[in-house]
């Protein structure tokens, strides 16, 4: 079954743009979440919270380039003595920035039922999602004594009640959005008319949206972008019709994120996003990635100093060669216009 669009589920969306013209900047998004058999985000499926129990070797390169990360932690990671220790350590130290990531299936209370498609946070009934969101609220704060202002759905999820949600607990930015990406055939909301630019969205008060940092970049401009959303359907997916667009480089889907794109892939969409004046540039990856087994994306030692060479390479191709700043994600607004005025209701 086709997703509806998600552009109604943000009211009042207007788009962010910068204060002033010049380069963007950059900021890093980290989904710090357990690891688990990706095939199965289901109530009981085992997982581990090992992967953040070791930072150093993460941070000393992220230091080398002045990169802060926001951390958006989910439940399991929460309960995890040693992970909320290695954590706060960096908190202390100036080194990251913490959030939330709702991943319904592991996150109390579990009332309502577990199947596939409540595996999208914005698909549980209002009550249920706001309990769940509650209760990884109460335990954030139960573990680092503040409330978090960052948010991400699980698996991307953002549903019709979770703009007022985010707006009702106090949140200023929200990460759920994944451009040129109909998640519709698996039961999600379907992101294919989302460009990755931020916009500003909420009724009562303005919230920032800082969509995952996705795009169809390539020589093919409007008209390849284009072809690459109507090859992306179902049917031609099954006929591998998009693949001739990728191969050329006329029309690719990039994420900028070391997990499944090349260095050369990355540098692209960066150079296609700044040459169409995109503001912010959202780097982004998994937790999970930084011990072996923990995803698709890292299954070998070869995998994993492949993943840590290409993180370094493109934040040295950032900063070193394009001269471009980072930022954390609390400060990504001020390099923004104002939001407009939010419109009062009730």
């Amino acid at each position: 079954m086709r997703a509806e669009p998600a552009t109604s589920l943000f009211p009042a969306a207007r788009l962010a743009v910068p204060r002033e013209p010049g380069r963007p900047v950059c900021t890093l998004v980290i989904d710090a979440e357990e690891s688990f058999d990706w095939h199965r985000p289901l109530h009981g499926t085992q997982y581990s919270t090992r992967n953040l129990h070791d930072l150093s070797v993460l941070h000393d390169i992220l230091d080398t380039n002045g990169a802060v990360p926001a951390y958006l932690l989910t439940y399991p990671i929460l309960m995890d003595d040693d992970a909320v220790h290695s954590l706060r350590t960096q908190l202390e130290r100036g080194r990251c920035i913490l959030g939330l990531q709702l991943h319904t299936w592991v996150t109390p209370p579990f009332d309502g039922g577990s199947d596939h498609h409540q595996s999208y946070s914005g698909n549980l009934a209002a009550g249920l999602e706001e309990r769940k969101l509650i209760a990884l609220l109460e335990r954030f704060i139960e573990r680092f004594g503040f409330a978090p202002t960052v948010f991400r759905g699980g698996r991307y999820g953002f549903g019709p009640n979770t703009a007022r949600l985010l707006e009702e607990h106090g949140f200023r930015i929200d990460t759920s959005v994944a451009p040129r990406t109909d998640l519709g055939a698996d039961g999600g909301p379907d992101y294919g008319g989302f460009d990755c630019r931020p916009f500003w969205f909420g009724v009562r008060r303005r919230l920032l949206e800082l969509p995952l940092c996705r795009s169809v970049v390539g020589w093919g401009g409007g008209g390849g972008a284009a072809a690459y959303r109507a090859l992306s359907a179902p049917w031609a997916r099954r006929l591998s019709l998009g693949s001739a667009l990728t191969r050329s480089h006329c029309a690719e889907r990039v994420t900028f994120s070391p997990e499944g794109n090349d260095v050369a892939a990355m540098r692209r969409l960066a150079n296609g996003l700044v040459s169409r004046g995109h503001p912010v540039l959202a780097l982004s990856f998994h937790s999970s990635s930084l011990a072996i087994g923990g995803n698709p994306y890292v299954q070998s030692k070869a995998d994993l100093h492949r993943f840590y060479d290409r993180l370094s390479a493109i934040l040295d191709h950032l900063t070193r060669e394009q001269g471009w700043r980072f930022t954390d994600i609390l400060r990504v607004a001020d390099h923004l216009r104002p939001p407009p005025e939010a419109c009062a209701v009730g």
